[in-house]
């Protein structure tokens, strides 16, 4: 019988969808940290503690201790998004990023071309990463080498990919940056279905970031990104503002997803410093849902001194 595998990765893709949905990837753009998501993945320019690897290789130069930052989303729709990120600075101007980024959903009705069920299914794909920036000056440039997977089924497609990031710093106030991402990466499948052998390349598309980050004053932290998807010619503007106020910091991301204003909130604070100065940072975003498939809370947890 031949599976209608179409079906499987239609779902992933769609409901696990980030910036424009329907192609290779985009499921990764979804965000790997809470505090990224409040903000409408509008950080690329920002400091983003735990997690500059993922967000932006160029920031590992900014990096002065080891860092690590852990979510689990559990959301809505049986879906989920685990993450782990490591970094550990390579003095005096270097760091090393050591990132997980898996995602995935369950209990999908597997059918066969007669509409017969043939059992519950699951689908998911992911990447290790390993992450090098540095810090020249006020210019900072960083790579990303990932590795990837996805399965759908029985079905495994494997791959690699490659991102280049760059950041400047105009003051320690305003910082500008440029994300150079799948400049090379793809998934290169090979199923067998029955008698039947079916080998071909998924190519991610290319895209380009541009991003700044503003500090009003002390308090007030404004974000701005734009991504444009080379192969669709697609263009999402993102903004973001953290405001800090009695140790709390509360967020609001907009953007113009699928041509519509989408929101975001979310807040962060410390929670916890131990003995040795090992602080513990909570992060909290509020997932509205863009296809009614329901609210979903997500948490990060980050530990750095």
């Amino acid at each position: 019988m031949k599976y209608k595998i179409l079906i499987l990765t239609l779902i992933i893709f769609t409901y696990l969808q980030a910036s424009s949905g329907g192609y290779v990837g985009s499921s990764y753009r979804y965000g790997s940290n809470a505090r990224q998501i409040a903000l409408s993945n509008s950080i690329l320019a920002n400091y983003n503690r735990g997690y500059n690897a993922l967000t932006n290789p160029a920031l590992l130069g900014s990096i002065k201790e080891i860092e690590y930052g852990f979510s689990y989303f559990d959301m809505s729709l049986d879906r989920y998004i685990q993450t782990f990120s490591m970094t550990i600075p390579a003095p005096p101007t270097a760091s090393i990023g050591l990132s997980v980024y898996i995602l995935g959903t369950v209990n999908i009705v597997g059918i066969t071309d007669d509409l017969v069920s043939t059992g519950m299914y699951s689908a998911w794909e992911g990447y290790g990463m390993l992450s090098f920036g540095t810090s020249i000056g006020n210019f900072s440039p960083g790579v990303n080498i990932k590795i990837l997977q996805s399965k759908i089924a029985s079905y495994t497609a494997d791959g690699i990919g490659v991102d280049i990031g760059f950041l400047y710093r105009f003051s320690s106030d305003f910082q500008l940056a440029l994300m150079l991402e799948n400049i090379y990466a793809k998934y290169s499948w090979d199923v067998d279905i029955g008698s039947i052998n079916h080998s071909y390349d998924e190519e991610f598309p290319q895209i380009i970031s541009v991003g700044a980050s503003s500090k009003i004053n002390q308090k007030i932290l404004f974000l701005f990104q734009t991504d444009y998807v080379l192969d669709f010619e697609n263009q999402i503007h993102k903004l973001g503002l953290e405001i800090t106020q009695n140790e709390m910091k509360y967020r609001l991301g907009l953007n113009n997803k699928n041509n519509i204003l989408n929101y975001s909130l979310g807040f962060g604070v410390n929670i916890y410093k131990t003995e040795n100065n090992l602080n513990i940072g909570l992060d909290y975003a509020m997932d509205t849902g863009k296809f009614d498939e329901g609210v979903s809370h997500l948490f990060t947890l980050t530990f750095f001194k």
